[in-house]
């Protein structure tokens, strides 16, 4: 995820967000209730994510592929998506039968020649 997508889907989902640029690598850090997402990234892409909440270790490393679903998940259920992410697993999305593609629906449209 581009670290302008995540600050600007953590606004869309109510976090506060906050910016370093230490010398090597930008480090985003949302907050929101009683829990802290930090994502370190290298370049464009993240290198590293971390989260703290209850329950959880200060700075528990997370699944990257875990990121998005983190940021847009509801607060009652971040606990249970972030000791998913934790394990190594991506959260489960919030629509049911979504696994990260599309699916088609009805077969599509049929190709012409």
């Amino acid at each position: 995820m581009h670290p302008h997508a995540l600050v600007s889907r953590a606004r869309q989902h109510c976090w506060d967000i906050q910016s370093i640029r230490p010398p090597a690598n930008l480090v985003i850090v949302l907050r929101r209730d009683s829990w802290r997402l930090e994502v370190t990234f290298a370049g464009q892409a993240p290198q590293d994510a971390t989260i703290s909440g209850p329950g959880f270790e200060d700075g528990t490393s997370v699944n990257l592929r875990s990121i998005n679903a983190l940021v847009r998940c509801d607060p009652s259920q971040i606990g249970g998506r972030a000791e998913a992410a934790a394990a190594g697993g991506s959260p489960a999305h919030d629509r049911d039968g979504a696994r990260g593609g599309k699916a088609l629906v009805g077969g599509g449209r049929p190709h012409r020649r």
